[in-house]
């Protein structure tokens, strides 16, 4: 299978267009536009040298800030290189033969069923119903099969998925003897990130493994940090047992620092709150496209005037959006952005308006 396109290659793109990657704005990669929190850039250079040693193959640290902030067992938890490397390391030692996916989603969650050699079903999920998981999904999870992925919320529609809905999945998933893979690397970035994670029932369910990341909230995608929670001791073994030594470096190591570092996360807080309102009211005024109101820091519209390549309209504005062509259950209709801070999420207002010729 080919390798899954993200967004976020800003490589290409201004090797593409012969300029420096500073130059362009990227509304394509959903990261925390804060950046990195100055705690930790203070760590890293404070602790230059520890690249001179074997990090801790453990990863003690890393764990113990894990199992502190969500203040459960440490024993629950695994740690890879990005959530990627956790969730083929977790499908690899669950070897499911039947799958289910929803549709549109993360790309890679197929890569790791179809190289495990799993038979995927997909649940399509309704245009019409602004690609809302809803109950009727109940219906079609039986004992056939293996294993149920969910993101929440969804990459890239930014849908969360309703509470009492995702409880009954998860009791439907265990009466049906079916494991439930919910990510949540975008859970941070909700209105009430406490309320709506489904940790509280992890010790009870063993069928529930959950995904997690500080990429996306802490702004550090070039760490890879992910990591995955389960009471399931015995499919932790089976995927800490097969897992290459070292996979997380030094640096990365010492991340869970960010995880206490309350000041950040309020500010990010403070941020996500404010301007993922205004930017969707912006983008809602525009009649040339609809908007699906965003959950996470990131949204998905749809081009209604199927005309232009918008992603390379936007590219002579310097401007990087995610075209959504390649998910399955959208077309190139649709496209993903980032929220960014206020500045350049009114330049891409100014832009979009121009392109769409509604300035």
């Amino acid at each position: 299978m080919k390798k899954v396109k993200h967004g976020g290659n800003i490589y290409e793109i201004a090797e593409k267009l012969g300029i420096k990657m500073e130059e362009i704005i990227d509304f394509s990669a959903n990261i925390n536009p804060l950046g990195v929190p100055k705690r930790f850039k203070e760590a890293l250079i404070k602790n230059i040298d520890s690249i001179e040693n074997y990090p801790d193959p453990e990863y003690h640290q890393l764990i113990q800030a894990i199992a502190e902030k969500y203040h459960i067992p440490r024993e629950y938890i695994t740690v890879g290189n990005g959530a990627t490397e956790v969730i083929f390391s977790m499908i690899s030692s669950l070897k499911p033969k039947k799958s289910m996916l929803i549709a549109p989603t993360f790309g890679e969650y197929e890569r790791a069923l179809v190289r495990a050699g799993s038979n995927i079903q997909y649940y399509n999920l309704k245009e019409e119903n602004d690609f809302a998981v809803e109950q009727d999904i109940l219906k079609v999870i039986d004992e056939s099969f293996d294993l149920v992925i969910l993101c929440n919320p969804n990459n890239p529609t930014s849908q969360l998925i309703e509470k009492n809905i995702m409880v009954k999945i998860l009791k439907h998933c265990r009466k049906n003897n079916v494991y439930l893979m919910l990510d949540e690397a975008f859970i941070d970035f909700v209105d009430e990130p406490k309320k709506e994670t489904m940790l509280l029932y992890i010790k009870e369910y063993k069928n529930l493994f959950i995904i997690k990341a500080l990429t996306k909230f802490y702004a550090i995608p070039g760490l890879r940090i992910g990591y995955g929670i389960t009471s399931n001791c015995r499919l932790l073994k089976s995927m800490n047992d097969h897992k290459e030594p070292w996979t997380i470096n030094s640096y990365a190591a010492m991340a869970g620092m960010v995880l206490k570092d309350q000041i950040y996360i309020n500010k990010s807080r403070e941020w996500i709150i404010s301007e993922r309102k205004a930017f969707f009211n912006e983008l809602k005024k525009i009649n040339k496209i609809k908007v699906y109101k965003p959950n996470g820091n990131y949204i998905l519209f749809k081009l209604l005037e199927h005309k232009t390549d918008l992603k390379e309209a936007l590219l002579k504005n310097k401007i990087l959006i995610r075209s959504c062509s390649n998910y399955k259950n959208l077309d190139h209709s649709f496209y993903r952005i980032a929220i960014k801070d206020k500045k350049s999420n009114e330049i891409f207002i100014k832009a979009l308006k121009e392109v769409l010729y509604e300035g």
